[in-house]
């Protein structure tokens, strides 16, 4: 589990998803193991010194009782493939299955790995169970990498907006004259194009689309979002939140028009995407990973590159087009019955019993 304090989409869909899972009537036990982003990095030493305390915490919890699966959520990138190595060969889980469920991952980075690189990844290839991705991007790359294809499950996060919405929620659809309420959330990186979705605002008013841009989050990049807001005296239309509560979030989200999110990170499920989705936001992105796989144009969105320009393109259509607007956000509505937690534990439910089946038959 992620810690309570953690930014990022593990905190916002494992919690609810434990939940939903002993609401099925599962014994559920929960440690925590990702521990998300912060404002600095954590230094190499203290990482490690966490990996192996949390790992020998994890033997012992292993050793008291009885686990028919261990589900570790993680990525596959450098510090996680180290982590994951350190803590499954120090819990030495001998009965249970191990599941790791990845939010996202760079699998396409080791094909020319190191040799200790290698050998940590071929020690994941024969020590863990099953794997849960959710893109068909990330399962190639983990093909090229000489996995087993058997090993692998789709799945998605879980997403608790349409939980706050009222009964027979739907939006009301603006005129293309009057004000539009869009909204831009992420952790402030440059890879999830904030500085580019406010350059295209400043397009947006020179072509006179009346617009309110309020940026959640914080991040690297504030510093440079700023710069950017006076410099294109933009200070009247565009609002940074900082970091604010989930409770906070969501209310963005169901009182918005539009959703923007140019992102050219290497998106696992993008948890703020989804929440966009499941509140029936109308929806520009770009066309990477689980939006390539998940979403398709106009029905659930329109498509955009990370250029300003483009981006303000794409933004104008939909705003300029009511109807359009109107039937993606009845679909996206409809999609987001998908992702509530229950619907997403009891496809996990029905993974776990595949894998468990699966793994006992081979160990007899």
């Amino acid at each position: 589990m992620p810690a309570p304090d953690s930014w990022g989409g593990p905190i916002a869909s494992e919690p609810p998803f434990v939940e939903a899972l002993r609401s099925l009537g599962h014994d559920v036990t929960t440690a925590v193991y990702v521990y998300g982003d912060k404002d600095r990095p954590t230094p190499f030493s203290a990482r490690i010194i966490r990996v192996l305390k949390t790992a020998f915490r994890f033997r012992r919890l292993v050793k008291e009782d009885h686990f028919d699966l261990i589900h570790l959520n993680t990525a596959f990138d450098l510090k996680t493939i180290l982590r994951d190595s350190i803590s499954i060969f120090l819990m030495r889980p001998k009965s249970g299955v191990v599941f790791l469920k990845l939010h996202g991952s760079e699998a396409e980075k080791f094909e020319n790995a190191s040799f200790l690189t290698k050998r940590l990844i071929r020690f994941l290839q024969k020590n863990v169970d099953a794997f849960g991705y959710h893109t068909q991007d990330e399962l190639n790359a983990f093909l090229r990498l000489g996995f087993d294809k058997d090993r692998f499950y789709a799945v998605k996060n879980a997403v608790t907006i349409q939980e706050s919405l009222p009964n027979s929620f739907s939006r009301n659809q603006k005129d293309p004259d009057e004000v539009f309420e869009i909204l831009f959330v992420s952790r402030f990186i440059p890879s999830k194009g904030l500085i580019e979705t406010i350059e295209a605002c400043e397009q947006l008013r020179r072509r006179g689309i009346r617009f309110r841009l309020t940026c959640v989050g914080d991040g690297p990049s504030r510093r440079e979002a700023d710069d950017t807001v006076g410099r294109l005296a933009l200070g009247r239309v565009v609002t940074f939140t900082g970091h604010i509560s989930e409770d906070e979030v969501t209310e963005r989200f169901i009182h918005s028009d539009v959703f923007v999110f140019p992102t050219s990170h290497i998106e696992g499920f993008p948890n703020v995407l989804y929440k966009a989705v499941a509140a029936g936001l109308p929806i520009v992105t770009t066309k990477i990973r689980a939006a390539k796989d998940y979403l398709s144009e106009p029905s659930n969105c329109l498509f955009c590159s990370t250029d300003a320009e483009n981006i303000a393109d794409r933004l104008a259509e939909l705003i300029g087009d009511q109807s359009l607007r109107a039937a993606m956000s009845r679909n996206n509505l409809e999609f987001g019955k998908q992702l509530t937690p229950v619907t997403i534990a009891q496809e996990f439910v029905e993974i776990y019993e595949k894998v468990f089946e699966k793994t006992c038959s081979s160990r007899r």
